[in-house]
C-alpha cells in the first residue's frame, strides 16, 4: 500500500501526547511520565498510565497485535512511514531488496494519542485504520470535562447485545456515547446490533461523590471495569 504525501505530512504539523508508556512526538528519545503503579485514593492503576486528566482537543486509541508490512517504492517515503510509526511507540523494522523498501510494524498493547482537535483526529484515524490498527475514536460530552470526582473506565473488547428499540436502549446507548465510550448500532431485520468499548481508560469528572457512586455502579452494570479518584 503506498501513502500519500498528506498522511506522511501529518507527522510535521501535529501536536501530539502518546500515553500508555509510548513517546510524545516532540520528545522522541525521551520517557515520557508514567503513573504505573502509583497508588491515587486507595487503588492502584497496574500499570495504566492516566496522564493529568487533561481534555483539551481529542483523543483516539489504536492496535495492531500482528506484524504488518507495507511495501514502498520511494525509499524517502520508506523512511517517513518508519519514523512516524516510531514516533507512534511501534516496533518497526525495515528491509530494502529488488527495487522496493518493505516497512513492518505492530503495536502489542493499545495506546493513546492526543491531537488538536476533531479534523487532526480523523486524519491520524483514517492514517491508522488504512494502515492495518484497530482505531478507537469516541467523542465525550463536555459536560464530563470538569468536577472534583474522577471516574475511569474500561472495557477491552467489544460487548454485543441485541437491542429491543426500547426507551431504556437508546438511554443506554447515548450515555455511553456521551461518557466517551465507542458505540455501534447496526439496525436490520427489525431489530438493532449494539455493541461498545473502551479499549483504553477513560476518565469523565462529576460534581459529587454521590453522582460518582452511582455512575461506577452503572458503568459496572453494563460491565467496564471501573477506578475512581477523589481530588
Amino acid at each position: 500500500m503506498k501513502l500519500t504525501k498528506t498522511m506522511f505530512a501529518l507527522t510535521a504539523c501535529a501536536a501530539l501526547t502518546f500515553c500508555s508508556g509510548s513517546l510524545s512526538a516532540q520528545e522522541a528519545g525521551h520517557e515520557g511520565h508514567d503513573h504505573a503503579g502509583h497508588d491515587h485514593a486507595g487503588h492502584d492503576h497496574d500499570g495504566h498510565d492516566h496522564g493529568d486528566h487533561s481534555h483539551g482537543g481529542e483523543t483516539l486509541a489504536f492496535y495492531l497485535p500482528e506484524w504488518k508490512s507495507q511495501h514502498v517504492d520511494d525509499a524517502n517515503k520508506a523512511a517517513q512511514l518508519a519514523a512516524t510509526l516510531k514516533k507512534l511507540g511501534c516496533e518497526v523494522k525495515q528491509d530494502s531488496h529488488a527495487g522496493h523498501n518493505d516497512v513492518s510494524y505492530r503495536q502489542a498493547k493499545w495506546t493513546e494519542m492526543k491531537v488538536k482537535d476533531h479534523k487532526m483526529a480523523e486524519q491520524w484515524a483514517g492514517f491508522l485504520a488504512k494502515s492495518g490498527f484497530d482505531v478507537s475514536h469516541a467523542h465525550p460530552d463536555p459536560a464530563y470535562a470538569k468536577g472534583p470526582e474522577a471516574v475511569e473506565f474500561r472495557m477491552v473488547k467489544w460487548k454485543r447485545m441485541h437491542g429491543d428499540g426500547s426507551a431504556n436502549e437508546k438511554q443506554m446507548i447515548e450515555t455511553l456515547k456521551k461518557l466517551g465510550a465507542e458505540v455501534q448500532v447496526d439496525q436490520h431485520d427489525g431489530h438493532s446490533d449494539i455493541a461498545f468499548r473502551a479499549p483504553t481508560w477513560r476518565d469523565v469528572h462529576l460534581a459529587d461523590h454521590a453522582a460518582a457512586d452511582q455512575l461506577i455502579g452503572w458503568l459496572k452494570q453494563q460491565g467496564f471495569e471501573t477506578q475512581h479518584e477523589d481530588h
